[in-house]
């Protein structure tokens, strides 16, 4: 039997950098809303929008900018890169 030469490749999936939009699809589970930290809330106000990432911390989580006042940092695996967003700076 003749071997084939097709070669069967896996595409890592691109790491992310700062300065690429990302939309959040998914809430981490287990988050609480804590007396002044309102962390639920603003991860549900996040859901579904496109943001910049302004900073990525030691452990991979990114920093995301959802109003003036907050900030998020979630993982990567919460986020997909935006549709035509291969743009960083």
């Amino acid at each position: 039997m003749k071997k084939s030469s097709f070669r069967r490749t896996v595409k890592k999936p691109r790491a992310f950098k700062r300065g690429d939009l990302v939309t959040v699809i998914r809430i981490p589970p287990g988050l609480k809303d804590v007396e002044d930290l309102q962390a639920k809330r603003v991860f549900r106000r996040a859901l579904g929008k496109t943001y910049r990432i302004e900073g990525i911390g030691e452990f991979g989580h990114l920093e995301l900018v959802v109003t003036k006042r907050d900030t998020i940092w979630i993982e990567p695996e919460f986020v997909v890169l935006a549709s035509g967003a291969a743009q960083s700076k």
